[in-house]
């Protein structure tokens, strides 16, 4: 058990942009409540990856709240500095108090426009890489799916939407070319672990043949 930091100390670790601070959003109410989190931990922990997550706690304490046009414009501009960028904004675009206007400004579309999304835009909002859609295996009926079902802040979990559609080819008869054009769109991936699990997938299908195999190996 390691001895307790003092509130500045425990500041210090948790590393916030400076633009916190110069933007007003670290009240005195949010430390403090960041500080009690940390001391009611039963087990604090030396390790700096392991203080981001009060940062995140800090996000989330203001989400939690009514917000204003500015404070989420704010939010917005600070969730870029973290990894968790995309469900962080996903959450802003969410929020209550999410206006139609400024999700336009801040994220390029108002809810009115979603019925209205081609495919292109669609795909470019859920991370699918281009190859999908040059290559045509982005069916209408799929797309049609996920414009119905699409809700602000549904990109970042985006990577739900793409393993559907390879699953829904791996349903199907394969040519071999299909198969070696599912295994590329999966190595443009986003998601590393996605992927994965879908190129496992591949080598299981009943068109897998030799040469795809010997390629998946080579991955």
């Amino acid at each position: 058990m390691l001895v307790s930091m003092t509130r500045q100390e425990f500041l210090t670790r948790c590393h916030f942009q400076k633009q916190w601070r110069e933007w007003k959003m670290l009240s005195a109410s949010l430390l403090e409540d960041l500080y009690q989190s940390y001391q009611a931990e039963t087990q604090n922990n030396d390790d700096d990856a392991d203080f981001k997550n009060f940062r995140l706690d800090a996000f989330f304490w203001w989400l939690e709240r009514d917000l204003t046009e500015e404070q989420i414009k704010k939010l917005f501009r600070l969730s870029s500095f973290e990894s968790s960028e995309k469900h962080l904004k996903s959450s802003l675009n969410r929020h209550r108090n999410c206006t139609e206007p400024l999700r336009k400004e801040l994220f390029g579309y108002t809810r009115k426009e979603i019925p209205k999304f081609n495919k292109g835009r669609l795909a470019e909002l859920l991370h699918f890489s281009k190859e999908w859609l040059e290559w045509k295996m982005y069916p209408d009926e799929v797309f049609l799916e996920h414009r119905r079902e699409f809700q602000p802040g549904d990109e970042a979990g985006s990577e739900l939407n793409r393993n559907g559609v390879f699953h829904y080819w791996l349903a199907r008869e394969l040519t071999e070319d299909q198969i070696i054009k599912l295994i590329k769109l999966s190595q443009l991936d986003p998601d590393p672990s996605m992927a994965d699990d879908v190129r496992r997938h591949i080598q299981k299908h009943k068109n897998c043949t030799s040469k795809i195999k010997t390629l998946l190996d080579q991955q």
